[in-house]
């Protein structure tokens, strides 16, 4: 259950918003299309042939009806050297039998371009929201000097109660029982929202203990120069997983740290 770790980190910038610099011509386009061949391939020959710039492209999920599967995407396009109108390159994009729907964005007052049209985000069907660094490192580090060590359980706590629900939700949703299939599910969300690249190094169900590694926690990361190990929130949502994984409560203690200079974060996970 190793971690390949290398070729691991590699940021994905969400985008969806741009401040524009003087002279730069963006206009957003929202695109609903049916999913079949040379679609893309279409689309980049419209902007191609018009010298527009392709600046940014974003999916949302597929979804089904009579006809075929359609999909929804998001895309920002520059204009700033093409003769070409936004609005002309939409009456392009209109015309090919596949587009279901066009909608153009434009620059805010303020020279802002960001997607208007989507809302709210959505994280397998559930709402989900977005906090940049600062917001979470305000949090993180709010608790713990307004509340001290009684702050640091705070979050402990309420890590413990979403890693349980979280592990819950998984066995509803999905139907699935089997430990391995849930901790893949596991380190698929931690890793597809942001909050690190879960590692589990060895797990044992019938001794109930996990060896655990985190890379690049969003918690720790906002805590380097820490003199101990600073991620109690994450310790928590791992002793609440694990909970519901060995049916019995489990504890996690954190034993290496970013924060503290460690190359990872590693916890020892056992009832």
């Amino acid at each position: 259950m190793g971690l390949q770790r290398d070729k691991c980190f590699n940021p994905l910038d969400l985008g969806r918003m741009v401040v524009l610099d003087a002279g730069q011509k963006w206009y957003g386009v929202v695109l609903e299309a049916d999913v079949e061949k040379g679609v893309v391939r279409r689309l980049a020959e419209i902007a191609e042939d018009a010298g527009i710039i392709i600046r940014f492209i974003q999916y949302s999920v597929l979804e089904e009806n009579e006809r075929a599967l359609t999909a929804r995407a998001l895309v920002f396009l520059d204009f700033s050297n093409t003769s070409i109108s936004p609005w002309d390159a939409l009456r392009l994009v209109r015309k090919q039998p596949f587009v279901k729907k066009t909608l153009l964005i434009a620059p805010s007052a303020e020279e802002i371009l960001y997607d208007n049209y989507f809302f709210p985000l959505v994280v397998s069907g559930k709402r989900a929201v977005i906090f940049r660094r600062r917001v979470y490192e305000s949090l993180f580090k709010g608790v713990r000097e307004t509340f001290g060590t009684a702050g640091e359980a705070m979050l402990y706590y309420q890590g413990f109660a979403i890693g349980r629900r979280m592990c819950q939700a998984y066995r509803e949703d999905t139907g699935l029982e089997d430990p391995k299939a849930l901790v893949g599910l596991g380190k698929a969300y931690f890793r597809t929202v942001g909050w690190g690249i879960l590692d589990v190094v060895k797990m044992s169900l019938e001794t109930g203990e996990a060896q655990v590694r985190v890379y690049q926690s969003f918690e720790c990361e906002t805590g380097r120069g820490s003199e101990t190990p600073y991620g109690h929130f994450i310790r928590g949502i791992l002793a609440g997983f694990f909970t519901n994984i060995f049916g019995e409560e489990a504890k996690a203690v954190e034993t290496k740290c970013i924060a503290t200079g460690d190359p990872y974060c590693e916890y020892t996970v056992k009832t």
